[in-house]
């Protein structure tokens, strides 16, 4: 019976990423070049994706609270959906009224909704995981990254053609999609001790201490941000540098379909990965290619060259984010996964972007070309690899002794 769900669990959600990432790509692979294209400077656009990096990262956590307390992942997921295609559709005409102030509410709107969605379906599909072992977070995440990589290279190009008010429109379809999907998508539950549905009744403080007490979620968190700092900036950089290398907007759409595109067979043997070769030999051998590929990255002169570097981006990130997702669904206390995985995802996903946004943008302001921004990005990986070592050496890494001490805890407040 548990394969049978799983399976459907598994070709549900991957149409759900799928679809919810061919709509929401045509915003956050070309939001800095589109605002360039409607007369902003490259340091003001910076500046704003960064202040929508900081509304999310408070946000983020405050979402997963509601969901650990109130609502399931799956009813807010759909309400902010509605919410960031209403918002979708408005944006080409903020931008064409010329107001800065109208197009950053705009964008505001749209980090306080469609910005969320992606922490919440992790939180979503990490829940199902902890009802149903057998649920494949990689092959459902790949899904998502394939459809990501198709729709940055055929946004690049409707962009050239059609301008980019078509590229929104086409996005705000795609995600209305996504809410006829996400309707019909099983959601996440949460059983006490004699299997009976419980919503948390943990306050704000003590989910937090619940959250952090354990060592293995805290040396992960750390190990993950300094790891995606180092390519968190390649978001902004790619934009920046395949401007000033003479590129297009249609090859900046390729360098995030090659990026994403990587990620998918990587995605989908990840649970082969994880049986066959374990958590933390992934999780060692991914971070010693994050600093590979920023020393190799640093070396890059040409438009063609960023592009192709961005197939790392397939032994680096697509292997530590379903990894780390996996080892969360086996030290997390499930009455806070909603709020754990939210803060997880807020800090590698956001919170990163901020920092890299912010010493990006310092440097461009001080007269420094964007690929300077690469040597500080070497010595955040080496740290993220130094942690990941540590937690080796230290055997830091047991899930099973995470587990069992929320199984105490839990046992403790029952």
């Amino acid at each position: 019976m548990s394969k049978s769900e799983a399976y459907k669990i598994n070709i549900h959600g991957m149409l759900y990423q799928a679809v919810f990432w061919l709509g929401f790509c045509t915003y956050v692979s070309f939001m800095i070049a589109t605002l360039i294209d409607y007369g902003w400077a490259a340091n003001t656009a910076a500046g704003a994706i960064t202040a929508m990096s900081v509304i999310v990262v408070f946000t983020q956590p405050i979402y997963g609270y509601i969901t650990d307390r109130y609502l399931s992942e799956k009813k807010l997921s759909i309400l902010l959906l509605v919410l960031t295609t209403i918002l979708l559709v408005l944006l080409p005409f903020s931008l064409r009224f010329g107001n800065h102030l109208m197009v950053l509410m705009n964008m505001v709107g749209i980090s306080v909704t469609g910005m969320q969605i992606a922490g919440l379906m992790d939180a979503w599909v990490v829940g199902l995981k902890q009802e149903i072992e057998t649920v494949n977070y990689g092959l459902i995440r790949g899904a998502g990254s394939l459809a990501f990589a198709l729709s940055a290279q055929i946004a690049g190009v409707v962009t050239i053609y059609f301008g980019h008010s078509a590229r929104l429109w086409i996005g705000s379809g795609f995600l209305m999609l996504a809410v006829f999907v996400a309707l019909s998508f099983r959601p996440a539950r949460r059983f006490n001790q004699n299997g009976e549905k419980k919503k948390s009744q943990l306050g704000g403080l003590e989910t937090l201490k619940l959250i952090f007490s354990s060592k293995q979620y805290c040396l992960l968190l750390g190990v993950a941000f300094f790891l995606i700092l180092s390519s968190a900036s390649m978001s902004m950089i790619l934009q920046l540098l395949i401007h000033e290398f003479g590129g297009s907007t249609a090859q900046i759409g390729s360098a995030f379909a090659f990026k994403a595109g990587s990620e998918v067979p990587f995605m989908f043997l990840m649970a082969f990965f994880l049986k066959k070769i374990g958590f933390k030999k992934l999780l060692f051998f991914c971070s010693a290619v994050f600093v590979i590929r920023m020393f190799i990255t640093m070396s890059v002169g040409t438009v063609n060259g960023l592009i192709y570097v961005q197939l790392l981006q397939g032994l680096t990130f697509a292997i530590l984010l379903p990894a780390s997702m996996s080892y969360l669904s086996q030290i997390i206390d499930e009455r806070v996964r909603a709020t754990a995985v939210t803060i997880f995802s807020a800090i590698i996903t956001s919170f990163t972007v901020i920092i890299g946004n912010l010493i990006i943008s310092l440097l461009l302001t001080m007269g420094f070309a964007a690929q300077v921004a690469l040597n500080i990005f070497v010595f955040t990986a080496l740290i993220g690899f130094t942690l990941t070592i540590y937690g080796m050496i230290r055997k830091l890494w047991d899930a099973n002794k995470a587990s069992n001490k929320h199984n105490d805890a839990y046992e403790g407040d029952c």
